[in-house]
């Protein structure tokens, strides 16, 4: 019955046809992508992931923790390759508008506002090779997720608007989707239907080798802080793993306490690094309890 719906609703699609609003192309340009550090790869998912962006033969999708740099590593590759970028938030609240597009009225008439989808399309067509990257597309309701079936598969297109978007010949979109473990609470699966469109890698969470390849430890103490801290990274993610705590620390957190705490001045600067970014990050008070004295065992000191 969804899929009735979903082909009625498209057929209604072709009925409307009113003016589009133009593209801003200007805003997807390769060059103007920023990059705003440099992507230190831990094993080969650079090249695995540049390899998709640059076949586009099938979606691809990343599964892995918050915070091990996925979205640096999309900026970088595109930015590298001149890939023109679209990111466009998608989340819980998407809507099919949001997607396909919607109509607007203002004092000089009625407009057509291109949705994320058919705009890639012609972001693509007018570069020749555009990436469109959805951060966390597993958050979006599952019936707005079957508005991207047409073009994650072989048709390659959508309808807006009274009309068919597709691809030139020679031209590449690239659909690359980032989604969280579904063990993080609240967060939606993608469908069977969708999810069977995809190919892609589920990034493991970093080892202590990992985390130390990717950090700057400057001026970091390896005793004293350094090892710790990777131990406790390790400890807090076996803790999450057994149900105890619902947030791990991740690469991004532990690149934030280095920078803090070479920003701190005094004797107790690692008390403060370690509860000014480690146990804030835990918001139900059993668990910042629970941390603190991990985090107390683990430097031994008392915060």
């Amino acid at each position: 019955m969804e899929d009735i719906k979903y082909i009625h609703e498209q057929e209604m699609e072709m009925i409307t046809n009113i003016p589009v609003l133009p593209v801003d192309y200007a805003q997807y340009d390769p060059a103007n992508i920023d990059v705003w550090e440099k992507y230190v790869e831990i094993n080969d998912e650079k090249q695995r992931l540049g390899d998709a962006i640059m076949n586009s033969e099938y979606p691809f999708m990343i599964e892995s923790e918050k915070g091990q740099g996925k979205t640096l590593l999309v900026h970088t590759i595109c930015k590298e390759n001149k890939v023109a970028l679209i990111e466009d938030p998608v989340g819980v609240g998407t809507k099919k508008s949001d997607l396909i597009g919607s109509k607007e009225i203002n004092k000089d008439g009625t407009y057509f506002t291109l949705g994320i989808l058919p705009k890639a399309i012609m972001i693509a067509n007018k570069y020749k090779h555009a990436c469109l990257y959805c951060d966390e597309g597993n958050n979006q309701e599952h019936e707005i997720q079957q508005w991207w079936h047409s073009i994650c598969d072989g048709r390659n297109s959508v309808v807006a608007n009274g009309k068919r978007y597709s691809l030139d010949e020679g031209a590449k979109l690239s659909i690359i989707w980032t989604i969280n473990p579904v063990t993080y609470a609240g967060v939606n699966s993608m469908t069977e239907a969708l999810r069977s469109r995809f190919i892609g890698m589920a990034w493991n969470y970093p080892t202590s080798a990992d985390i130390g390849k990717v950090i700057d430890w400057t001026d970091i103490e390896e005793a004293t802080v350094k090892e710790p801290l990777l131990t406790l990274a390790q400890d807090v993610y076996a803790l999450k793993l057994k149900g105890e705590v619902d947030y791990a620390l991740s690469i991004r957190d532990i690149a934030q306490f280095a920078n803090h705490y070479r920003s701190i001045v005094g004797t107790k600067k690692l008390a403060t690094a370690l509860s000014e970014v480690v146990l804030i990050k835990f918001a139900e008070p059993s668990e910042r309890e629970l941390i603190r004295l991990r985090i107390n065992d683990t430097f031994n000191l008392n915060i």
